[in-house]
């Protein structure tokens, strides 16, 4: 009697496993591989002759701080979406570039000598 009910004890066990019918336990996966990050905003200040890479989500927003006189910047691409001047809202996945120019010297005094010099800057954008 004893023998019969160890046995049907062991078979419930093993029956009922670690939560699975099989006795095999099933967790979360494994990550397959590297995940891409996740990018948010992103505030540039753009430095005359420097090249920047940033990295933008799809709906997350590129702000570029301009100097009062900074002209406009240029962009180029499909994967940003101009909302204002020198701000930019990721549209869709790709890569863009935001362009411009400043001055390289700050404003004159009234009769000093000006400065009539620029540099240019330029920020690759990955949207992902």
């Amino acid at each position: 009697m004893r023998a019969r009910v160890l046995v049907a004890a062991a078979a419930v066990l093993l029956t009922a496993g670690c939560g699975s019918a099989s006795g095999v336990r099933v967790g979360p996966p494994e990550p397959s591989g590297p995940t891409a990050p996740v990018c948010g905003d992103v505030v540039v200040t753009p430095d005359g002759g420097q090249a920047r890479e940033e990295c933008l989500s799809v709906g997350s927003t590129l702000r570029v701080r301009l100097e009062p006189g900074d002209p406009a910047p240029v962009e180029k691409g499909a994967a940003l979406h101009e909302v204002a001047k020198g701000v930019y809202r990721g549209a869709k996945a790709g890569t863009a570039e935001v362009s411009g120019f400043r001055r390289a010297c700050p404003s004159a005094r009234p009769g000093g000598l000006s400065c009539h010099a620029v540099v240019g800057w330029k920020v690759t954008v990955d949207v992902r």
